[in-house]
């Protein structure tokens, strides 16, 4: 198909070794008037440049990043760019142009707070350069009307041929087809696209395993990655387009992973997904490949989970400047061995009743019902549960009420494993006594408690029965007096959850 044709055709505009490497680099999180600020628009473009520096053979005076500025600031920063790419073809120097933008766009261009670059505006910018090989990327709503297409291209195999002579020309890439939503995502600190742009760069992208990543496997794995990251979200599949004006024939590499602080060797290991933590916020996740994948990352201190049908496993590194290491065995999470003995899923809800204790003297204990949720996090499990109960408390002549409701937010850990399974940990809560008086008095007061958590708990058909106990201290105010009550609840719960 086209695309392969035109990406390669683009890719081998220049040799790897190219000396006139340039790249304005516009991020934006503010749009026209009345549309909602962005998060990540400006941190999408230093990363992005960030990457290009590293990996790209950028150097960091002939990469300008405009963040935050106006219409002007763009234009300004692409006309000085031009006057230096245009020395550089005086010198016999054949050279490459990126242009990358993040931000608000709408039918009409590109919107830098209520100053707009209209995306003709933009194409003449870029097709007119000296550059010998132009690229332009554009991260946002509606992008695909810089592309001129109107639905997804998918990205073929390249089984075309190429012309002959040296390649010249222009590459237009857009983060979505006219019509779409340009996504972000809290969880991965940015926009799908150039998230998995930025992978791709370090090493996924690299489909022929030669340890370069040109724009044409860059853009095949960003925009297959893109569409599976959005197809379930709420907006729905984003999907990537391109449009190319190419001729020739060579290599553009967008990235020499060789250039890296530091490797990692992923294994062949197609059904699963590798999540990597690191510095500078780095956060990377790579369908797991059918062979081996060198990665190129920033030195540091790395957590790496492996997640798959069979469960998650973990395994923490540091990488030193000059490192080149495989990935070290990978242990499994606690719950993840807890489950393959019959142990929890790592999402539960949880209902049932007991007892409590209450903050006032000669309170005594009152019968309770209580609910929460849980959910897993590497060897911990978080947990929210709320308590309410009520007793009558016999004083001479009569008797009053005392109600008690309540929660806590605490972390447990499994120590034993098996058909009994035993968790312990620690919570910290608060709750809301008062009592309803005789004469229609009422009085009340709220407690702060710390507590020790025991749940001991095993499968019961489709659930868990589990018996969930605590015991610690809370704070209460009497007669004005903060004093330390002792405080402990006893329950029978049942757990239920996904994966039973």
């Amino acid at each position: 198909m086209k695309l392969a044709a035109a990406l390669v055709a683009l890719l081998v505009a220049l040799p790897a070794n190219a000396a006139a490497r340039f790249a304005v680099v516009v991020g934006n999180n503010v749009g026209a008037t009345g549309r909602a600020k962005l998060w990540f628009a400006e941190r999408d473009a230093e990363r992005f440049a960030r990457a290009l520096h590293e990996l790209g053979d950028f150097s960091d005076d002939r990469i300008a990043v405009v963040r935050g500025g106006h219409a002007a600031d763009v234009k300004t920063a692409i006309e000085k760019t031009e006057e230096r790419l245009v020395k550089a073809r005086d010198a016999g120097e054949r050279s490459l142009l990126v242009v990358y933008f993040s931000g608000h766009a709408g039918s009409n261009g590109l919107e830098l707070g209520d100053d707009k670059i209209g995306y003709e505006e933009l194409r003449k910018l870029v097709s007119s350069s000296a550059a010998d090989a132009k690229i332009a990327i554009v991260d946002a709503c509606e992008a695909g009307a810089l592309t001129q297409v109107k639905g997804m291209l998918p990205a073929p195999a390249l089984d075309f041929a190429l012309p002959e002579d040296q390649v010249r020309g222009t590459a237009f890439l857009a983060s979505t087809a006219v019509g779409e939503a340009a996504q972000e995502s809290a969880a991965i600190g940015g926009s799908f696209f150039t998230h998995n742009l930025e992978v791709a760069l370090r090493g996924a992208g690299d489909a022929d395993g030669d340890g370069q990543v040109t724009l044409a496997e860059a853009f095949r794995y960003t925009a297959s990655r893109t569409v599976a990251n959005t197809v379930s979200t709420e907006s729905g599949p984003q999907h990537p387009t391109y449009e190319f004006r190419m001729s020739g024939r060579g290599d553009v590499i967008l990235a020499d992973l060789r250039r890296g602080d530091a490797s990692l060797r992923l294994p062949a290991d197609a059904r699963s997904i590798y999540v990597l933590r690191g510095p500078r916020d780095l956060l990377a996740e790579v369908p797991g490949p059918v062979a081996p994948l060198k990665l190129a990352l920033p030195a540091g201190h790395y957590v790496v989970e492996r997640r798959s049908d069979q469960g998650r496993a973990t395994a923490e590194l540091n990488l030193n400047r000059g490192d080149a290491i495989d990935l070290p065995p990978l242990r499994p999470t606690r719950y993840d061995i807890a489950r393959a003995k019959g142990g929890p899923p790592p999402a539960l809800g949880f209902g049932g009743g007991g007892v409590m204790s209450l903050p006032l003297a000669n309170a005594g204990v009152a019968p309770m019902i209580r609910a929460g949720a849980r959910q897993e996090f590497g060897a911990f499990s978080a947990r929210l549960h709320f308590d309410a109960g009520r007793r009558d408390v016999p004083i001479a002549g009569g008797k009053y009420s005392i109600s008690r409701v309540g929660g806590g937010l605490g972390l447990v850990t499994p120590l034993a494993y098996g058909k009994v399974m035993l968790e312990a940990g620690g919570e910290a809560g608060y709750g809301y006594s008062w009592q309803d008086l005789p004469g229609n008095k009422k009085a009340g007061g709220g407690d702060v408690s710390l507590s020790g958590l025991a749940l001991v708990s095993m499968r019961l058909g489709p659930t868990r029965l589990g018996l969930d106990l605590s015991a610690g201290a809370q704070t209460v105010k009497i007669d004005g007096k903060v004093v330390v009550k002792p405080a402990f609840t006893a329950g029978l719960v049942f757990l239920f959850g996904v994966g039973q």
